[in-house]
C-alpha cells in the first residue's frame, strides 16, 4: 500500500479547505478531489498521519539524533510556533499546506515497507503528526490547563452540547465516538487522551492529547464529557464510596442454563451457567427496589463517610458487577439524586427482551448528565472445577463437567470514557475484560485513563491473584491507576474454602478491593461488621514527554492513594445474613 493509498481511503470525500465553511452533504458533489489540499480540521491531519505512521512503523525513529541535539530543538521550537499559529477552523498555516502537499505529491507514490529508509518522509510525517496533537491541546475538555480553550477545543464543545437533530456547521458527525471529521469512524477513530506512556516504543508514546484507536467496527469507543467545575470545587481529592454489595449470594443464586454435549466430529459443546440474582429478594419475598437499597445501605454510607472526611461527601459510589438488575438501579439513580455524590458506578444484570439474552452490563451513571447507554461485558467469565468448589457451587448433574461459561451476550463491545474532572478521564471494565487484551486494552493504551475501574465477581483482591496482576500492566504502561472490587459474599465464600483446605492459624482479611498505582498496590479491606469503605485519593500534576521529546508542561494528572477507612453504617438489605 502506498501512501496515497491511506490518504484516499481515510479521506473518501477528499481533503477539505472549508470544514467549518458549508454543510458535509455538499462534499459528496466532489468528483476528483485534490489531494494536495490538507484538512484544515487537526484531528483528521492527526487520523491519516497516525495511520501512514503507525502501518509503516516508523515512530521507531522519533527519538532525537544524540549527534544533533540542536537540530532537534530547532525541530521542537518549530513545532510549537507552528502549532501556536494555527488558528483557524478555515485555513491551515502555510508551514502546514506545505508540508502536506509535499507529502501528497512527492511521496503520495512511495510504499508504506519504504518508508523506515527514507528520513526525508519521516521527518515530514513527524512534523505534521506533533504539530495536529499539539494544536489540539484541550479537545475533549471544558477547562484549559492554562487560560481559555483555544477555537478548535471551543469547537468540541459546542458540538458536544448539541442535541442528537441539530445539524449546524459545527457538529462532528461522528461525535462522541471520533474527535475526526473528515475521516469516518469505521476507518479510524480519533479520542482525546490523558496520559501518555513513557514505556516502550509505539505510535501511543507519541501524542500528548490525541489518541489513535481501532476502527468503531472492532470497539465502539466514545468519548462522554460529563466534568463539572462545581464538583470538587476545584479539590484534588476524590473520594470514592465502595459498597461490595451482595454480602450474602444464596447458593441457588448460579443455575445450570445449557448443559454439555458431545457433538458428532468428536468436540464437545460447552455447559452454560446464568445468573438468579437472589440476592434482591427481601424477607418477604419481593424485589428489592433502588429507594430501599438507598434508604436502608447507601445513603446511610454516604453520610457516615462525609462525617469521616469533614463533611465532604463522597465523589462517587462504586458496587461490583451484577449487583443489582436494571429497575434496581434506575430506582437507586433516582434515590440519590440530591445526594451529594457525582456518580454512580455499578454491574447491572439485564434481560434483552429483544434477542432473549441476558446482558452483563456496566452503568456509569453522573448525576447531572442524562444517562448514557450501559456498556456490555466484552468476555464471558469461565468457571472451572476447583473455582466452583471454592464458591460452593454444585448446580450441574453432570459429575464429568468441570466447566461452564456464563451465558450472556458478548456481541456489542462499547467502551465509554468519561472526562469527568479537569485533565482527568476514567473508564469501567466488567471482570474478564481487564485480562483481555482484545479489544478493549490497545483503546485504554492509547487515551490512558487516569482511573480504570474494574467490576468483579471474584475472590479476595489479593495482588498474587489474576486481577492484581493484570491492573499492574496497566499502571506500568500507560501509567493508569486501577481500583478492582468485588462483592463481599464471593470473598467470604472463598475465604471459608481457604479455612477449610488451608487451616491457616490466622483466617485471612476480607480484601474487597484492590488498588494499584505505579510504583504501589494497597489492599482494601472490609473488617466487619462494616458495609462500606472510603477510598481517598490525590490528583497531582505529572510531567510528560513524547518520544520526539515534546513536553506537556506538567498538564497531565496522576491520581495515588491516600487513605482507606471502613464505614459502619447502613443495614444490609437481604434475608441472608
Amino acid at each position: 500500500m502506498r501512501i496515497l493509498d491511506v490518504i484516499r481511503q481515510l479521506l473518501p470525500a477528499g481533503p477539505v479547505a472549508e470544514p467549518f465553511g458549508e454543510p458535509l452533504d455538499s462534499f459528496s458533489a466532489r468528483v476528483s478531489p485534490t489531494y494536495q489540499t490538507c484538512p484544515t480540521w487537526p484531528p483528521d491531519v492527526f487520523a491519516v498521519v497516525g495511520t501512514i505512521i503507525d502501518h509503516s512503523g516508523c515512530y521507531t525513529q522519533a527519538s532525537p539524533d544524540r549527534t544533533d541535539l540542536p537540530a532537534h530543538e530547532t525541530y521542537l521550537q518549530a513545532v510549537h510556533d507552528i502549532a501556536a499559529s494555527w488558528d483557524n477552523l478555515l485555513a491551515v498555516p502555510a508551514e502546514v499546506a506545505e508540508l502536506w502537499a509535499s507529502l501528497v505529491a512527492v511521496y503520495g507514490e512511495m510504499a508504506l515497507e519504504d518508508i523506515r529508509n527514507i528520513p526525508d518522509v519521516q521527518a515530514t510525517l513527524f512534523m505534521l503528526f506533533a504539530i495536529a496533537d499539539e494544536v489540539s491541546q484541550g479537545m475533549g475538555w471544558d477547562t484549559a490547563t492554562d487560560g481559555e480553550l483555544n477555537d478548535f477545543a471551543t469547537a468540541v464543545l459546542i458540538s458536544a452540547a448539541l442535541e442528537p437533530g441539530q445539524k449546524p456547521l459545527y457538529r462532528l458527525p461522528d461525535w462522541p465516538n471520533s474527535l475526526c471529521r473528515m475521516v469516518p469512524a469505521d476507518q479510524v477513530v480519533v479520542l482525546p487522551k490523558s496520559i501518555t506512556t513513557d514505556k516502550g516504543c509505539t505510535i501511543r508514546s507519541l501524542s500528548h492529547n490525541l489518541a489513535l484507536l481501532p476502527c468503531r467496527t472492532v470497539l465502539d469507543s466514545e468519548w462522554r464529557l460529563v466534568s463539572r467545575d462545581a464538583h470538587g470545587g476545584g479539590s484534588s481529592a476524590l473520594r470514592l464510596l465502595l459498597v461490595p454489595f451482595p454480602y450474602v449470594i444464596p447458593p441457588d443464586s448460579f443455575v445450570l442454563s445449557s448443559a454439555r454435549r458431545k457433538m458428532k466430529n468428536g468436540t464437545t459443546h460447552a455447559a452454560f451457567f446464568g445468573l438468579d440474582q437472589k440476592w434482591l429478594e427481601t424477607k418477604d419475598g419481593k424485589r428489592l427496589t433502588g429507594e430501599a437499597l438507598a434508604k436502608e445501605l447507601i445513603l446511610p454510607l454516604i453520610e457516615a463517610a462525609a462525617a469521616q472526611a469533614d463533611g465532604q461527601k463522597p465523589n462517587g459510589v462504586v458496587l461490583p458487577e451484577c449487583a443489582l438488575d436494571e429497575d434496581t438501579t434506575i430506582g437507586l439513580i433516582d434515590a440519590l439524586r440530591g445526594s451529594g455524590i457525582e456518580f454512580l458506578i455499578t454491574g447491572v444484570l439485564e434481560h434483552d427482551e429483544d434477542s432473549g439474552r441476558w446482558l452483563n452490563q456496566a452503568y456509569t451513571l453522573f448525576m447531572d448528565s442524562q444517562v448514557a447507554k450501559p456498556q456490555n461485558k466484552h468476555h464471558r467469565w469461565r468457571i472451572d472445577g476447583p473455582q466452583a468448589k471454592s464458591y460452593g457451587l454444585d448446580f450441574d448433574p453432570d459429575p464429568d463437567n468441570a466447566q461452564w461459561w456464563e451465558d450472556i451476550d458478548v456481541s456489542m463491545r462499547r467502551l465509554p470514557f468519561y472526562a469527568f474532572r479537569k485533565d482527568t478521564s476514567l473508564v469501567t471494565l466488567i471482570c474478564e475484560d481487564l485480562a483481555r487484551m482484545e479489544p478493549a486494552m490497545n483503546a485504554i493504551r492509547a487515551v490512558g485513563p487516569n482511573l480504570v475501574v474494574a467490576l468483579l465477581m471474584d475472590g479476595p483482591q489479593l495482588g498474587s491473584r489474576w486481577p492484581g496482576r493484570y491492573a499492574g500492566v496497566l499502571a506500568d504502561e500507560p501509567g493508569c491507576a486501577v481500583l478492582s472490587l468485588t462483592c463481599a459474599a464471593t470473598v467470604d465464600l472463598s475465604n471459608a474454602y481457604y479455612v477449610t483446605t488451608a487451616n491457616p492459624e490466622t483466617p485471612p482479611e476480607r480484601v474487597i478491593a484492590r488498588w494499584t498505582q505505579a510504583g504501589a498496590s494497597i489492599d482494601i479491606v472490609l473488617p466487619d461488621p462494616a458495609n462500606g469503605v472510603l477510598l481517598t485519593l490525590q490528583s497531582n500534576p505529572r510531567h510528560q514527554t513524547t518520544l520526539d521529546n515534546r513536553s506537556d508542561q506538567s498538564h497531565a494528572r496522576a491520581l495515588s492513594f491516600v487513605s482507606q477507612h471502613a464505614i459502619v453504617a447502613g443495614t444490609r438489605p437481604d434475608n441472608w445474613t
